[in-house]
């Protein structure tokens, strides 16, 4: 939820990576993130969500990585709209954790991943690595306060994924990456790097 009078409105730019730079070496404390969805269509989508510190030597089954998160992981629910030119609606609140694992242990549509947080020039960056069906997509984000604007994308962004419904999370619930990443590599050799220009001057520099 932004705390800068936009209510909850979450503002942020994706960005595809072939793979994990070695600048996610600076984050000494990575976070597992287990989330599952009850419901996706036309952009809107509820979730559930259990996070905690990442453990060492991650399993790829959501009911051990939840196991793994032990007392320190946080639980969450939220309500998404459709993304729109980098802006989203999402309402979010926290909850009991062992209710939310509890909860996404039963769920049929779950995605888990590894984020690493860190500080990129002028702004904050997370990178995710998503495990089982979703390897080996990795996903870099930034978000702000407001409309992200005349931003300075790192060397490792290979296209922009802001507005792809594909590169959802709760579409990548239903249609896991492993599944069509060949498709996608395809893809994008074929039309290139493609990055939003409506939203200012977009400059390219190094991670």
């Amino acid at each position: 939820m932004s705390e800068t009078g936009f209510g909850d409105f979450e503002f942020e730019r994706k960005f595809f990576v072939h793979e994990l730079p070695s600048v996610v070496e600076a984050d000494p404390t990575p976070a597992l993130i287990v989330q599952a969805y009850f419901f996706a269509k036309d952009g809107y989508a509820v979730r559930m969500r259990v996070q905690g510190p990442a453990p060492a030597g991650v399993d790829a089954d959501p009911g051990s990585l939840i196991d793994a998160l032990g007392d320190n992981a946080l639980g969450t629910m939220a309500a998404k709209g459709p993304a729109i030119g980098g802006t989203r609606y999402e309402a979010e609140r926290e909850l009991d954790p062992l209710v939310a694992g509890q909860i996404v242990r039963r769920a049929d549509h779950v995605v888990a991943k590894i984020r690493y947080s860190l500080w990129l020039g002028e702004d904050g960056w997370i990178l995710d690595r998503f495990l089982g069906g979703n390897a080996p997509l990795v996903v870099a984000e930034v978000e702000r306060g407001g409309p992200v604007v005349d931003l300075m994308i790192p060397e490792f962004c290979a296209t922009e994924l802001s507005d792809d419904p594909r590169f959802k999370n709760e579409h990548l619930a239903y249609e896991p990456f492993g599944t069509w990443a060949e498709a996608y590599r395809r893809e994008l050799a074929l039309v290139g790097p493609q990055f939003l220009h409506s939203l200012g001057q977009n400059r390219l520099g190094p991670a």
